[in-house]
């Protein structure tokens, strides 16, 4: 006997079968979570200052962005749009006659649905687990008609969990999504309500990163992209509720009926979409009144800021105004129109000093007529 034959009779690597567990949070959702959390972190530790003034307005802004766009890919993949939750009798298998007293859960996300089948062990099942999770999926095409290669993808899986023996609650609910006929078209409905949704959210997820990216340079065109997120993430939930199905889906059963409602990847859409709305319209206001204080909280040099919007607002006057002044004749002092807060105090009480004129010197605007009538004799 060798070192590694224990055990091994037959002479080949031990196997063992798979540990099968209910599933209890869906993966791609914790996924995201932990991949947000992860950078969330990294900017916390990697950013910090022992100012805690600027730290503070750092987190938030981290903060904000994060969440957001962690919402985002939440409502886009998550798969609670539409819940129904039910405990009723129903049978268990086709045949046996054997009934049993479940809890039924039905989550319909943009791109598939899901199933939930629960129940305790009693009678003659006392001897098996009930406690199933089928996620079947619809994404994108229609398909042709029937259960062939060229179906849609839901009538291929729904065929495929027909040869597996799935419990009979599951194959009775995805059954309303298979037909695709007369008034039965709840699939097809919520398919393309699905589609035109995560459309929207996908389009609204770039406009948050631009919006990022340009906080950190022009505020105002980052407060605009915002407000265009979440334009988009409203309008995704509006679509959703018009075009998802023409009559509610109602699935029967012996002592209660399956109604879905709105869940909570549709509120955390709407809620996101609310929440840029709300940011937005407060930056862009803020940053038309007081624009020194909102480039201090995004972490911009008030100066540079403030230089960057004058020449902006000298671009948007007509040309007609500019005329060209004569240095002879006029002297232009040029003044910012705003600096920092600390310092602008202290620059107009410095300017306003160097142009006073002493008492025992005329002042210069008083001998601008005399240097013109001068000028003037020299070109004659």
């Amino acid at each position: 006997m060798g070192w590694f034959d224990y055990g091994r009779i037959e002479g080949l690597p031990s196997q063992y079968p798979p540990h099968k567990t209910p599933v209890t949070v869906d993966v791609l959702e914790a996924g995201f979570i932990c991949a947000f959390l992860i950078l969330a972190i990294c900017c916390y530790v990697s950013l910090a200052t022992p100012r805690l003034k600027h730290y503070g307005y750092l987190a938030i802004r981290v903060t904000l962005s994060l969440l957001i766009g962690l919402f985002i890919m939440l409502a886009n993949f998550g798969q609670e749009w539409e819940v129904s939750h039910i405990r009723t009798k129903t049978p268990y298998r086709v045949g046996t006659g054997h009934e049993i007293d479940a809890e039924i859960g039905v989550k319909i996300g943009l791109r598939s649905v899901n199933v939930t089948l629960k129940s305790e062990p009693d009678g003659p099942l006392a001897h098996e687990i009930i406690n199933y999770n089928e996620r079947f999926e619809w994404t994108w095409d229609q398909g042709n008609f029937g259960f062939g290669p060229f179906a849609g993808l839901l009538q291929r899986q729904f065929r495929a969990a027909q040869y597996r023996g799935v419990p009979l609650p599951i194959l009775w609910i995805i059954d309303y999504f298979v037909i695709d006929g007369e008034g039965y078209r709840f699939g097809r409905f919520y398919r393309t309500a699905g589609w035109y949704t995560h459309i929207l959210i996908w389009t609204a997820f770039p406009c948050w990163l631009l919006a990022v990216i340009l906080f950190r340079s022009v505020i105002r065109y980052g407060g605009y992209f915002l407000f265009l997120t979440g334009c988009l993430l409203i309008l995704a939930n509006i679509t959703w509720s018009v075009v998802r199905n023409p009559a509610d889906l109602v699935i029967p059963f012996e002592d209660a009926e399956i109604v879905m409602k709105y869940g909570f990847s549709y509120w955390l859409c709407l809620f996101t979409g609310l929440l840029c709305v709300a940011l937005s319209i407060t930056i862009i206001v803020i940053e038309a009144k007081w624009d020194t204080a909102i480039s201090i909280f995004f972490g911009i040099d008030p100066l540079t800021y403030s230089a960057t919007n004058d020449i902006q607002m000298n671009e948007m006057q007509p040309s007609t105004s500019k005329q060209h002044i004569d240095p002879n004749e006029l002297q232009t002092v040029f003044l910012k129109r705003k600096t920092s807060i600390h310092f602008t105090g202290a620059i107009q009480r410095i300017r306003k000093a160097s142009l006073r004129p002493r008492e025992d010197q005329q002042p210069l605007y008083g001998n601008m007529e005399t240097i013109k009538e001068e000028s003037r004799r020299r070109m004659v």
